[in-house]
């Protein structure tokens, strides 16, 4: 989102949180993502606790650039 009034881009914010089946222990969602994207630099993926209280989520978050984000199977 360029041209704001100080030059800077804020970018656009999407959250991922996948429905599972939990059931199963193994596949319960320990994290969701919080993908931005910017026009004019790097996406940036932030990963918060799924069941988290707004304060552990704004305690205990992870981000990096999407562009190293990979799929657990093929990073095996």
């Amino acid at each position: 989102m360029n041209g704001s009034a100080d030059g800077t881009d804020e970018g656009t914010a999407h959250e991922y949180a996948p429905v599972t089946d939990e059931a199963d222990p193994e596949d319960a969602v320990l994290f969701d993502a919080i993908v931005v994207r910017y026009e004019a630099d790097d996406d940036r993926c932030t990963l918060v606790p799924h069941d988290g209280s707004t304060s552990e989520k704004l305690n205990a978050w992870l981000s990096v650039d999407l562009e190293t984000v990979v799929d657990l199977d093929d990073a095996r």
